[in-house]
């Protein structure tokens, strides 16, 4: 074997050996702690040290509607007594008898009832001290608060004084009476008041801190469904509420009969157990489906047979469930404890020290109930509010480290939005910054195209008619000339300084342009024929009026300039569908696909205003047919047309 080998399997053994000293450490001290509370409530019993003996102590049986005690059938007990151990199945009354020698009445003396169970009645001397309101069913549930009473003459005598104690109560929950105190009435008075404070006052308190945190989980439950923690802890603590109810709980009601208390109170803890098991997995951050399907059939199967239990087998029955729950119980705390310490998250370790203290009350409440334990103190009800308050402030602690992480989110988030801004600001200055650049760059485009489909239009027919006859001209055709110059030129500015709808229709615009036009092109023997429908309804932008014009303008160019035709045809309509342009002429031609490759300025002028104007714009050639059509559709013009 090598040395890491060695190193290893060593390192093992101590691991394990480590584990198994942890875990008989948390025997010891669960042992110890167990130890101590059974001392601590055996010492209880003997605790007042000014207290009377009772040489004789004695019981018998009677009936219910019994008011008096039988004359026979007394037998000698010892205290605390559970009669049910003596006279199995025996459900109905016992009486309780004490006798006591007192030398001096001139000292008062004083009585004190650890309990009795369920409900019952004291005589001293033959006269009523107490008595539950309800001695037979539903029985005055009397069996978890100590009595206190003064004794004075008259009801005290010299000599021989005997107390009687009626006790009404049913074999299936441990019927009979406890601890019974005579002497000094401070020394028992502060007793009483220990005790009540102990069976009473912090079984109440422990009630209202287990109501108030169920309600209040189970209220954040309904607000965030998916923190299931929340919504497993309040059903485990109203579970547990109904279950420390039965400590204080005066009467059965809202039940008709004891068994109906108690079965409900049975339910109720196995519910606590399966929802304490649900929590736990859940705050481990655990899902078990198998187990957990398990787990709630077994509740089902529990519920089932504790409704159809029939009074005669109800003790058993409870004592079996009981033990039952208190294993799965006793497991899961065992198995979170185990989790806690093994994976070492703070809050499951400071919440796991809560359960270990709960769990030593389980298992001395379970030995009590089970009656292994000579004692009627129950400690679970006291120490669940210890364990109800931790596993709340386990849980606000994670609620609340939660909000301090998306509070750190939120922060964050702010960091990265406020930087997102600041470089869309920049980003959108940027852009700002570029289509002024653009617009000033399409306005100079739109400029060099206005010059050179009107300006330059105008000065190539002129240039043409000079060159044809430079001698021949009069001097008035010079000046018409310098007119359309300057006509072409006032549309350029009107265009650039002007976007408003034009307050002439389309037909008064184009009027000047077709005459030029046809002049020009007649004066070179090219014969017009204009077609023109529809534009005196037709309002456009200047624009967009310019943008008509320069196409048609450049086109009729093109056809004096390269076409050698003979004739040419111009079709312009404006209808409910479209605004329409059509130029044909017989000129020899050209080849498209040359165009398209060699495009000149010209043809790129036409196919942008096109688009600007929403609309197509399709050339075909071929020798002895050139054409040029432009449809804008409706819903680019319908908002002009009048």
């Amino acid at each position: 074997m090598s040395r890491q080998e060695h190193l290893q399997e060593t390192g093992g053994q101590l691991s394990h050996s480590g584990r198994v000293r942890s875990a008989h450490a948390w025997l010891v001290a669960l042992i110890c702690a167990l130890a101590t509370l059974h001392a601590s409530t055996a010492a209880a019993v003997p605790a007042h040290a000014d207290t009377l003996t009772h040489p004789r102590i004695e019981a018998a049986r009677s009936d219910w509607q019994s008011d008096s005690p039988p004359s026979a059938g007394w037998v000698p007990v010892s205290l605390p007594d559970d009669w049910s151990s003596r006279w199995p199945e025996f459900d109905g009354v016992v009486w309780y008898r004490l006798s006591w020698q007192q030398a001096d009445v001139a000292h008062p003396a004083a009585l004190m009832l650890d309990y009795l169970n369920m409900a019952g009645a004291i005589y001293l001397n033959g006269s009523l001290l107490m008595r539950d309101r309800h001695l037979l069913e539903p029985l005055t549930r009397a069996w978890n608060a100590p009595h206190y009473q003064v004794l004075s003459p008259p009801l005290l005598r010299e000599g021989t004084n005997t107390l009687l104690i009626r006790v009404s109560g049913l074999s299936q929950y441990q019927p009979g009476l406890g601890n019974v105190s005579i002497g000094d009435p401070d020394t028992l008075r502060r007793s009483y008041e220990t005790e009540y404070w102990l069976r009473h006052d912090l079984q109440l308190s422990s009630l209202a801190v287990t109501a108030t945190l169920g309600c209040f989980f189970f209220a954040l439950w309904l607000m965030r469904r998916q923190e299931a923690v929340y919504g497993w802890f309040s059903l485990m603590s109203l579970a547990w509420w109904w279950v420390a109810l039965n400590q204080v709980a005066t009467s059965p009601w809202p039940f008709a009969s004891t068994d109906g208390w108690e079965r409900a109170n049975s339910i109720a803890l196995i519910i606590y157990s399966a929802a304490f098991t649900m929590f736990s997995i859940r705050f481990c951050e655990r899902r078990l489906p198998r187990i957990e399907t398990v787990l709630w059939l077994l509740v089902a199967v529990g519920t089932i047979v504790m409704l159809a239990t029939p009074h005669s087998h109800m003790g058993m029955t409870r004592a079996a469930l009981a033990v039952a729950q208190a294993c799965n119980f006793f497991a899961t705390c065992f198995a979170f404890l185990y989790v806690a310490w093994r994976h070492g998250r703070t809050d499951h370790r400071i919440l796991s020290i809560c359960i270990a203290i709960f769990l030593i009350a389980g298992v001395h409440d379970l030995l009590t109930f089970l009656g292994i334990l000579n004692d009627n103190r129950y400690y679970s009800a006291l120490t669940s509010q210890l364990q109800m308050i931790g596993m709340a402030l386990v849980l606000a602690w994670n609620f609340v480290a939660n909000l301090r992480r998306i509070e750190r989110f939120n922060e964050e988030l702010n960091i990265t939005v406020d930087a997102a801004r600041a470089e869309l600001a920049n980003t959108l200055h940027r852009e700002h910054e570029l289509e002024v650049a653009n617009v000033r760059l399409n306005e100079r485009l739109n400029l060099a195209h206005d010059l050179h489909d009107g300006l330059g239009g105008t000065l190539v027919s002129s240039i043409a008619t000079l060159e044809h006859a430079p001698h021949g001209i009069p001097s008035g055709r010079f000046l018409s000339i310098l007119k359309e110059l300057r006509d072409d030129l006032r549309i350029i500015i009107d265009t650039a300084s002007n976007q408003r709808p034009g307050e002439s229709p389309l037909a008064d615009q184009i009027g000047p342009l077709r005459h030029r036009l046809t002049s020009l092109l007649e004066s070179h023997g090219i014969e017009c024929r204009w077609s023109i429908a529809g534009l005196d309804r037709c309002y456009l932008p200047p624009s967009k009026s310019i943008d008509v014009m320069r196409i048609l303008q450049e086109a009729l160019t093109n056809v004096f300039k390269h076409s050698r035709a003979s004739q040419v045809e111009i079709d312009l309509h404006s209808d409910e569908r479209e605004l329409a342009l059509a130029v044909r002429d017989n000129g020899i031609g050209f080849d498209p696909a040359a165009l398209q490759q060699h495009a000149g300025t010209g043809m790129r002028s036409m196919q942008a205003r096109a688009q600007r104007l929403g609309g197509t714009l399709r050339i075909r050639s071929a020798a002895g047919l050139t054409a040029l059509d432009m449809q804008v559709a409706r819903a680019e013009t319908e908002p002009l047309l009048r």
